[in-house]
């Protein structure tokens, strides 16, 4: 009669250590994804630089040219779905020279023949400065995995060349694009951009802006400060 009290109570015990034991496991367990998902949310609300290059196509009075921009972004903090974003850039364009002729000398010719003559024409390809910008942007985060669909909107100081000097106007912009996290403080990014264009405001030459597209990647970096 002893023995069969004692299995039951060690049967009992047993049964209620395993009922105690596993809400026990669980609530570390939801404990621990709680904690994991809060620093990646930290991690997306620090501040973040990034640093972006891409294809610009642009019209400046009626005349289309494409370049290559060069884009630096400041994503500040964040205390929800939106962030406000400064950005500055240039835009860079090829444009080749007249057909020259080399000259008659040539200093890698041989000591034998110090004078070379080559009468074939080369171009010559020059960057030019097309236009630059700076401005701000409010964004909109769909989610807050790794993957980061976003939508922008915001407005541009632009400035652009012309032969009596430079002309600047304010031009509204919008934008899209897709985030992907590399880790705690690593991301790429590719986005699509529009400016819409405006006559010139800063000097009494006529010119105008009539549009800016760029498809633009970048990388972006979140410092532990």
């Amino acid at each position: 009669m002893n023995k069969f009290l004692f299995v039951c109570f060690l049967a009992i015990s047993t049964t209620s250590v395993a009922q105690i034991s596993r809400p026990m496991v669980e609530d570390q367990l939801h404990s621990e994804m709680v904690a994991g998902s809060r620093r990646s949310h930290s991690a997306n609300d620090r501040a973040r630089f990034a640093i972006t290059s891409g294809f610009t196509g642009f019209n400046i009075d009626n005349v289309a040219r494409q370049g290559i921009n060069i884009d630096i972004q400041a994503l500040l903090s964040r205390l929800s779905a939106v962030r406000l974003e400064l950005d500055a850039g240039i835009v860079l364009y090829n444009t080749s020279s007249s057909l020259a002729v080399a000259p008659a000398y040539s200093p890698s010719s041989s000591h034998f023949n110090n004078y070379y003559e080559n009468r074939y024409p080369h171009p010559r390809f020059n960057l030019n400065f097309a236009l630059g910008y700076i401005g701000t942007d409010v964004l909109y985060y769909f989610s807050d995995g790794k993957v980061r669909p976003y939508v922008a909107a915001g407005v541009r100081a632009v400035t652009w060349q012309m032969s009596e000097g430079f002309a600047g106007a304010l031009t509204p912009s919008a934008r899209a694009g897709i985030e992907i996290s590399a880790g705690s403080s690593f991301s790429g990014f590719a986005e699509a951009r529009y400016m819409y264009g405006m006559r010139n405001l800063v000097t009494p030459y006529p010119s105008s802006l009539k549009y800016v597209t760029t498809v633009a990647f970048g990388v972006s970096f979140a410092p532990q400060l």
